[in-house]
């Protein structure tokens, strides 16, 4: 099945991306039709059926809990995500971690137009505001709006193999802010 391996590469390559942003590019660019926006909607929340109870019972990444913990009282969190919206804040509610964020942001918003807002509505500084990601799409909306950003290898980039600063896993992220 060719097209479904046009589609986890796309996946893949696009890691990080909104859900609804992928659907629509495979219907348009890999099978060349149109999509209507309705359409769109109805196959991102059938994906939302197959893998929401995962994401619930998922491991969360290690040292994530213990830093948020640690920290919420010394820094300012904010989550933001190309996961939808309503779903991923429904998510952090029943992982017990929702109370950690000043606000939780995902798609259908772009993340850099998400981070342009929390910046803008909570007055964060740039200077003083840090991304963490695993994706280049978290790069590119860390750049966007020129906070700095540190990325977590999750597999989807190496980022030993570019300038970004990166940690393994969150157990490491403390030493990391200390030495941005």
């Amino acid at each position: 099945m060719p097209q479904v391996d046009e589609l986890v590469a796309y996946a893949k390559a696009n890691g990080g991306g909104s859900r609804y942003e992928k659907i629509r590019d495979f219907f348009q660019e890999v099978r060349g039709e149109p999509i209507t926006e309705e359409r769109v909607q109805v196959l991102a929340a059938q994906f939302s059926d197959l893998v929401r109870q995962e994401v619930v019972d998922a491991e969360p990444v290690k040292g994530s809990v213990e830093f948020l913990k640690q920290n919420v009282s010394r820094f300012n969190f904010a989550l933001v995500s190309g996961s939808d919206q309503t779903e991923l804040r429904g998510v952090c509610h029943e992982r017990g971690i929702g109370h950690y964020f000043k606000r939780i942001l995902g798609s259908p918003v772009k993340k850099k137009d998400n981070i342009a807002r929390l910046l803008e509505d909570l007055g964060w500084k740039t200077k003083e505001t840090v991304y963490i990601g695993d994706s280049n799409n978290d790069l590119e909306a860390s750049l966007a709006n020129r906070i700095d950003f540190i990325g977590r290898d999750s597999g989807l980039v190496e980022w030993a193999c570019t300038e970004v600063p990166g940690i393994p896993d969150l157990s490491e992220l403390e030493d990391m802010l200390a030495r941005t």
